[in-house]
């Protein structure tokens, strides 16, 4: 990851680091500025984790700004990297419902939540089950 110093760029080594400091941005509702760390991630990351969770948080910047194409268009490229997000997309798909709705689109919303909704109760019967598991 790049930041600026006094005009030069110096390398970050964690970009779960600048995920955090996009987040932070986001909490401040500065989210053009937070746009910037996420497309600097998305376009210098090669971790996949961090570049899906950069397209996550990126759409939801652009999301809360009412730049919904290009909301729509990070968090499917995040879907495409679903497996590698905590929840495998869960949330992602939660956001991708709600721009629709924004949108009128209360299909292409339903067909959204309704994916959240599978993969969350995908996840539960996963937990449930390897909890009553004997290592």
């Amino acid at each position: 990851m790049q930041a600026e110093k006094k005009g030069t760029k110096k390398t970050f080594e964690d970009p779960e680091m600048m995920i955090d400091v996009g987040n932070e941005y986001m909490n401040m509702k500065k989210y053009q500025r937070a746009v910037e760390i996420f497309e600097r991630i998305i376009k210098e990351e090669k971790g996949l984790t961090h570049l899906a969770k950069a397209y996550n948080g990126c759409g939801i910047a652009y999301a809360v700004q009412g730049k919904y194409e290009k909301a729509i268009e990070n968090f499917e490229q995040a879907l495409n990297l679903s497996r590698y997000l905590i929840d495998f997309g869960a949330r992602t798909y939660h956001n991708l419902g709600h721009v629709y709705e924004l949108m009128g689109d209360k299909e292409k919303a339903k067909e959204n939540f309704d994916k959240e909704k599978e993969i969350e109760l995908d996840l539960y019967h996963y937990w449930v089950t390897m909890s009553d598991q004997l290592e």
